[in-house]
């Protein structure tokens, strides 16, 4: 990830994490930590070129998170706590739809070459984000990559109509812009691709982030070597490569995760009777709530509270999958009820094909057996703090480290890996990056602005493909028009912003906090006690709760201007600035 003093949109800064989980929790939740006011702010100037470059500086894959992204950051954003969130992922949409319509290219920064050559295992998004990042610091990067196709799970497990191919490689444009090698159709664990022989090849270290492509079994009778029965990625992967026939009559999808809904939606488009299968209820679904609601209006049946128990068989083939009804006890480890079978309740749905979508897990066997690489009981590698494995120079994350995540989570680890490699190259200590994050502010009038009726505004909606044509493959999400993302973006309560009071100012005339509509700003005797950090005059105290204050900007039409709205960060740090400069890797 460069680092850089000045980004061209600001000067950056870094803050600690602890103090963004207060004040600017969508930046906060998000895990790659990406500048998200600093990015809707942009939007709403009409800035989006500069908004995507933003984008750039924490996630090489916006495009691809613009569509499929599950929106940690939008449970955090303050705007929910009183509205409905801003909604962060349709304004990332917006934005690279439009650098991509416009055919906007953003050059790759020049960089200072380095002799070390580093090897990354795996082009999917752990692989693709950590390669980007070293190519960013001058390294010879070169990425292995078993299937024909660069993207992982991206360009596999997720159907097309909720992600286009052309957007996973116009992100991929990027990477390989830095320079990065990707050479796909390259399998390891022969005697000439080893992880040994990478080392002893000139390599100065191996990243490993091959992803969770094995699907989990349902361990019931009749499963094993059945016509008709088979794993949701392997499904997913044969539709993406263009085998569009229909697996079976009536398909039965077991699963209640995303790839459960997702395996469901794709059969529903090459087959006409389909069925989710999930032993809890809907509201323990882990799948993204409106990926449910796009199945059921896609004309799915659910069947919650209901275990399968046997696949029933005839000639080899699946004719019916056994199932039994379920009740929920007390929570399990995961905090949901655990589903128990009640007695008696068994029954039968007809169907010729079955798909599990249970969970995946990373298959390990291309290592080999002597590859001194540990493993959990959960099939994942044992790393430490900064992904490094028990092998001298070997690192590894993403989903072979964590098992199975989501894209923008994999995207950290890329993160995480890439300055882990770094300073093992250097010599350098490795420094825990999950304490900081990099933070833009940007200069301009706009602190002192806040556009009126911003609290009345609605979340708007993104327009989708009617009902009637739901059975193609086409794009079901059709993105946000231009003057939907200004309104949208107008809707962002600004928590990179903070109020300002002046004490010596003051004259405790009581407006501020008549005119608060939260209650943030609150004048009190001098004397008052409690662990605020009150604005103090000799006379009383302004007590602003940050906690509860939305930055609407009605407290700043001070009549003696003692409140002003300033970034964040208004009091530069020295320290930080200095180790900013020590860091500087690339230039323009």
């Amino acid at each position: 990830m460069s680092q850089t003093e000045d980004s061209g949109q600001g000067t950056r800064v870094s803050l600690e994490l602890d103090w963004l989980k207060e004040n600017i929790r969508c930046q906060h939740r998000c895990p790659a930590h990406m500048d998200i006011p600093g990015y809707i702010r942009l939007i709403s100037q009409g800035k989006y070129e500069d908004s995507y470059k933003l984008m750039l500086e924490t996630n090489p894959f916006p495009t691809v998170c613009g569509y499929v992204c599950p929106r940690p950051c939008e449970s955090k954003c303050k705007r929910g706590d009183f509205d409905k969130p801003v909604s962060i992922d349709n304004l990332k949409r917006f934005v690279t739809d439009y650098i991509y319509k416009n055919r906007i290219k953003v050059p790759a920064p020049r960089i200072e070459k380095r002799a070390e050559k580093i090897a990354v295992i795996g082009a999917g998004p752990a692989g693709l984000t950590a390669a980007n990042d070293l190519a960013g610091m001058g390294y010879q990067v070169t990425v292995f990559e078993k299937e024909s196709r660069v993207g992982g799970m991206m360009m596999w497990a997720i159907p097309s109509y909720r992600l286009p191919r052309e957007q996973i490689m116009f992100d991929v444009s990027n990477i390989e812009a830095r320079g990065v090698e990707i050479k796909l159709n390259t399998h390891f664990a022969s005697p000439d691709m080893t992880i040994s022989g990478l080392l002893e090849g000139g390599y100065k270290a191996v990243f490993i982030a091959v992803g969770a492509q094995r699907g989990r079994k349902l361990e019931v009778s009749g499963e094993e070597g059945t016509e008709g029965v088979m794993d949701c990625l392997d499904f997913l992967k044969d539709v993406s490569a263009g085998d569009l026939k229909s697996p079976g009559k009536t398909v039965a999808v077991i699963g209640g995760g995303n790839s459960a809904v997702d395996a469901a939606r794709t059969a529903k488009r090459i087959t006409p009777d389909v069925h989710i299968v999930y032993r809890r209820t809907r509201n323990e679904m882990p799948a993204l709530k409106h990926e449910i609601e796009e199945a059921e209006l896609e004309g799915i049946s659910f069947h919650y509270l209901v275990a399968p128990v046997k696949v029933l068989v005839e000639n080899g083939k699946a004719k019916g999958l056994e199932c039994v009804k379920m009740e929920l006890g007390e929570p399990d480890s995961s905090g949901r009820r655990r589903p128990q079978p009640i007695p008696d309740s068994e029954f039968v749905i007809d169907t010729d094909c079955i798909i599990t979508a249970l969970s995946q897990e990373a298959d390990l066997e291309f290592l080999g057996d002597d590859s001194g690489l540990e493993a959990t009981k959960w099939g994942t590698l044992v790393v430490d703090d900064g992904l490094k494995t028990g092998i001298e120079g070997v690192f590894a994350g993403g989903d072979v480290a964590m098992g199975p995540s989501t894209i923008i989570e994999c995207i950290a680890q890329g993160h995480l890996a890439s300055k882990s490699i770094d300073c093992y190259i250097r010599g350098e200590g490795f420094e825990e990056t999950k304490d900081k994050a990099w933070v833009t502010l940007i200069e301009g009038d706009y602190i002192q602005e806040r556009e009126s009726n911003f609290d009345s505004t609605p979340r708007e909606e993104m327009a989708t493909i009617p009902k009637s044509r739901r059975g193609s493959f086409d794009l079901v999400e059709l993105g946000f028009m231009e003057s939907q993302a200004r309104l949208e973006a107008d809707r962002c309560l600004k928590c990179d912003l903070s109020i300002n009071v002046v004490a010596d100012d003051c004259i405790l005339c009581g407006r501020c906090s008549s005119v608060c509509p939260v209650d943030a700003l609150e004048q009190v005797d001098a004397d008052t006690g409690g662990d605020h950090k009150p604005h103090v005059s000799k006379d009383g105290v302004v007590i602003r709760h940050t906690d509860m204050c939305i930055r609407c900007g009605n407290c700043k039409d001070c009549p003696v201007d003692a409140i002003n709205m300033k970034r964040v960060f208004w009091e530069p740090n020295e320290e930080i600035n200095k180790s900013h400069k020590a860091q500087v890797v690339s230039s323009d």
